[in-house]
């Protein structure tokens, strides 16, 4: 009415408002022959259009390209259809999942019943700055470090001989964990492995928690040793490796097992040793 009262006359908004006794707010002019209904359903299907295209597109990538094609809504409008229109919760694609079978993870309730194995890469402060590799081998009942060594580099050789050694005194496990490293995956240790009647026990890969327990020697030796000095050499860095496993073993608290040693589980535990190394 206050339209066609306005064409017909010239008079302004404000003079029609006053005589009809409309409040000026409640005024709304339709602008470009669409009613706010239809309007709406044409904003909601450019939406549709665009994000079927661009499906990576947010809200405000979507807003501006309309906005540079020549459409001037609200910024409110369309988020307000947007939302409505269920846009902001579009999804990428989901990529085929690796078949993966669960693994128990639990510690062993034996001392010697399995051991875990992981590499932890570190460098040596020198002429030339030499990179290193450090062998970490675990006890996984007592968490007694077996072995802590630095090495210019390893091969499934190497590893074969830091097991030998350690069997010589610690006697044979029934299982090995370690992860899908090209060491560890090796025809070597693989024929070692069935001559010693070890199982190898690999974790899922990219599942590192899978071998928490070494993990977690990682980061001790890397905070606890590696990170508080230079190393000149790999001979120096190996000392300090020493006598930071001596005192991880014999003196240091661990919380995982009450607040004992290593040294002091397995000597309370002696029975519960998986196998007895000939003496």
């Amino acid at each position: 009415m206050i339209d066609q009262v306005k064409s017909n006359k010239a008079t302004s908004i404000r003079t029609c408002c006053a005589v009809l006794g409309f409040r000026r707010q409640t005024y709304y002019q339709r602008k470009g022959g669409h009613r706010p209904e239809e309007l709406d359903a044409h904003i909601a299907d450019l939406l549709h259009q665009v994000t079927r295209r661009f499906v990576a597109w947010g809200f405000w990538m979507v807003f501006h390209f309309l906005r540079r094609q020549g459409y001037t809504w609200n910024h409110k409008r369309v988020y307000r259809i947007w939302k409505a229109e269920k846009l902001h919760l579009r999804l990428p694609p989901k990529r085929s999942k690796i078949s993966r079978k669960y693994q128990d993870l639990l510690a062993p309730d034996h001392i010697n019943e399995g051991w875990a194995v992981d590499f932890l890469s570190d460098w040596v402060v020198g002429p030339n700055q030499e990179k290193v590799r450090i062998i970490n081998i675990i006890d996984e009942h007592s968490r007694k470090a077996l072995w802590s060594e630095a090495y210019s580099s390893i091969s499934a050789r190497v590893l074969i001989e830091v097991l030998n050694l350690i069997l010589q005194w610690r006697g044979c496990p029934a299982y090995i964990r370690c992860d899908n490293g090209p060491e560890f995956i090796s025809h070597k240790l693989e024929e070692w492995a069935d001559e010693q009647s070890i199982e190898l026990r690999f974790i899922q890969p990219g599942k590192p928690s899978q071998n928490g327990l070494v993990e977690r020697l990682n980061k001790t030796l890397r905070t606890e040793c590696l990170n508080l000095e230079w190393f000149p050499s790999l001979e120096v860095l190996n000392e300090k490796i020493q006598e930071w496993s001596v005192v991880y073993n014999t003196i240091r608290p661990h919380s995982s097992i009450g607040y004992s040693t290593p040294d002091e589980l397995e000597l309370q535990n002696q029975n519960l040793y998986f196998s007895v190394v000939a003496g």
